[in-house]
């Protein structure tokens, strides 16, 4: 096995672990008493003391781990541990609406990069017990088991996810292209966790996803895409350029699909 090989195996392996033992403390809080304050990156955020305890897990795990790296994490910010060419972006829980409404769909998503290249991803479903982890070249698994995205071939009888945080130059207006979108697809869904959404589409529960962000945050993306290419789809943004410049919305599905969404999103310009 040569350098590079070993290095992602430990990479992989730490981010499951740490994904694992993160997720576990979440369930084990899950619809226990919450301390509960606002954020203000964007109307309506908030951050709980699980969201902090699943961050302080991940991290211990990644310093145990002696890679040295950088962290982009959620709450945290930036932790510098010896390096800027690996680079871990960390969402403790993504979900965290859901979870303090106590709405079983959340998650925790840790993607990372090498030298700026989405290498690794895991995000795992405590509720379910689900684990989907994708390295580069290397496909997509859930539980172990190669996933794949829907080959679905027409919007008219796709199930899509529709998410908006804020709108973007390219979409304008989202609740126009939610009408457009609804008027062509056999289902339109918003589940509240970005992380599990792109899992969703990696393995064909789902036909497609938009989510509409003015500028997307890495600790979100960077594992579900990766899951999403590495199960044979399509990721960009709204302009149809490569998702890793974080400049944008979200567009993840298989071919025809995403080809689709696309041409519905430059209708309105």
């Amino acid at each position: 096995m040569d350098k590079d090989s070993s290095l992602n195996l430990r990479i992989t392996r730490t981010a499951i672990l740490a994904a694992r033992q993160a997720g576990r403390e979440l369930f084990r809080l899950f619809g226990g008493k919450l301390s509960i304050r606002r954020k203000y990156d964007y109307p309506g955020s908030i951050v709980t003391n699980a969201d902090e305890t699943a961050e302080a897990v991940i991290l211990g795990r990644i310093k145990r781990s002696r890679i040295k790296c950088t962290v982009i994490s959620e709450e945290a910010g930036i932790v510098d541990l010896g390096s800027k060419e690996i680079v871990w972006a960390v969402d403790p829980l993504d979900g965290t609406f859901n979870y303090a409404r106590r709405i079983p769909y959340f998650a925790v998503s840790i993607g990372v990069t090498v030298k700026g290249i989405p290498t690794v991803g895991a995000i795992y479903n405590p509720v379910l017990d689900e684990m989907f982890v994708a390295t580069r070249g290397h496909g997509c698994r859930l539980n172990g088991k190669r996933v794949h995205v829907s080959r679905a071939k027409s919007l008219k009888d796709s199930s899509l996810i529709f998410e908006w945080w804020n709108p973007e130059p390219r979409i304008p207006d989202p609740i126009e292209l939610h009408r457009r979108l609804f008027r062509y697809t056999r289902s339109l869904r918003s589940l509240g966790s970005v992380a599990l959404n792109l899992c969703s589409v990696a393995c064909g529960r789902f036909d497609g996803l938009i989510t509409v962000f003015e500028k997307a945050p890495i600790h979100e993306l960077c594992a579900g895409c990766l899951l999403v290419q590495e199960a044979g789809g399509i990721v960009t943004n709204s302009a149809g350029h490569r998702w890793e410049d974080l400049s944008g919305s979200i567009l993840a599905g298989g071919g025809a699909i995403h080809a689709e969404m696309g041409s519905l999103v430059r209708d309105l310009l």
